[in-house]
């Protein structure tokens, strides 16, 4: 991340070199994905997120009676950028924030010829103290046990991905974190009903070059009609993750267990069902990967990984889904990355209503 004084931005803004001793960074890539994809069981649309990194519910499905189609796409929407600020107080302390954006999951453009996608808030936040107040990553998920994929995600099935808005507070090793509720109901959709927040509590080990990180949530479903349905349910998860060194080369991994579909799978199913009575039931899930990165030498590595997802659903019904991938990737310098990864995925629903996906992807990135 490249730093450039606030002093050197005068003409442009005056009155914020005026008002405070601020140093300005900036920082993120330009990224170009290439893809190959075949699907099984039926078609998956251009609007898909599924076309731009492997959202396991997406991978179309059918009891056999779909065709075998495929697709090919070219996107640079995964190129970010970000800025940071660090203003040093009266008092002597610093306040730092934090804002990036990029292209992914937001307005469609058209890609018949102008290929226009607005700016999407990955994160918005700062930190003064010990607390850090804005939309970052969940304190339940563990950034530094993610492997390094050609996919944006990779393991996608296996591990808690979530940014939300959140308050935070560090104390050594402890997390403690209040983020924003939300609910995800089965037929309904995303409900917004909740009274209290997610509870979070994590705790970061290290031992040597090893890192593991233990986290625990505790979660309130709400789900109100406007016509006789106010329910309230509670929830508890906990995730095991980290990063174990082996020379050069590393094993990560993660596990995650409980009433935590929101947050792993990128929601792949519903957080409760409405029984029979009216009242919510929450749905437990099961959710892993394991990844191996190799050191070819110093330019070259490659990463071989499994994730996998379960769950039991409290309507008697069941959805699972597992991928492998493996990559090698390429940096003649510590900005330039080049990158290739074969991946394959299935997703099953039960009752033999399922499908498979194989993609080539190629990447290109430039970071600064």
């Amino acid at each position: 991340m490249r730093k450039t004084p606030l002093i050197l931005l005068a003409s442009a803004l005056p009155l914020a070199v005026q008002a405070a001793n601020t140093e300005f960074s900036y920082g993120g890539y330009i990224k170009l994905d290439a893809m190959y994809s075949q699907y099984s069981d039926g078609d998956l649309g251009a609007a898909s997120l599924g076309r731009d990194f492997y959202v396991p519910s997406s991978i179309p499905t059918s009891a056999g009676g779909a065709d075998e189609t495929s697709s090919m796409d070219f996107s640079a929407k995964s190129s970010r950028f970000n800025f940071k600020t660090v203003t040093t107080l009266d008092n002597g302390e610093k306040v730092t924030g934090f804002v990036e954006l990029d292209f992914l999951g937001s307005f469609q453009g058209n890609e018949v010829v102008s290929n226009s996608y607005s700016p999407r808030l990955r994160h918005a936040f700062f930190t003064y103290k010990d607390v850090t107040v804005g939309q970052t990553w969940s304190t339940f998920m563990n950034v530094g046990a993610l492997p390094e994929t050609v996919d944006f995600l990779g393991v996608s099935d296996g591990t808690v991905f979530n940014r939300q808005a959140q308050v935070r507070y560090t104390m050594g090793d402890f997390q403690f974190s209040l983020e924003n509720p939300e609910t995800t109901v089965k037929g309904v959709g995303t409900t917004d009903d909740g009274g209290i927040p997610d509870i979070v509590a994590r705790y970061n080990l290290k031992a040597g070059d090893h890192s593991f990180a233990i986290a625990a949530i505790g979660r309130q479903f709400a789900y109100q009609d406007g016509a006789g349905i106010d329910e309230t349910t509670t929830g508890f998860g906990v995730s095991l993750s980290g990063k174990i060194m082996l020379g050069a080369d590393d094993l990560k991994f993660s596990y995650t267990t409980g009433d935590v579909a929101r947050y792993v799978g990128l929601g792949q199913v519903s957080d409760v069902i409405i029984n029979a009575d009216g009242e919510l039931e929450a749905n437990s899930v099961d959710a892993a990967f394991i990844a191996y990165r190799h050191h070819w030498n110093s330019q070259m590595r490659s990463t071989i990984a499994y994730s996998m997802f379960d769950s039991d659903l409290e309507d008697d019904t069941e959805q699972s889904s597992s991928s492998t991938r493996v990559n090698l990737m390429y940096s003649p310098d510590k900005s330039l990355t080049y990158g290739v990864e074969y991946s394959m995925a299935n997703l099953d629903k039960g009752n033999d209503v399922e499908g498979d996906l194989d993609r080539l992807q190629f990447t290109a990135k430039y970071s600064f």
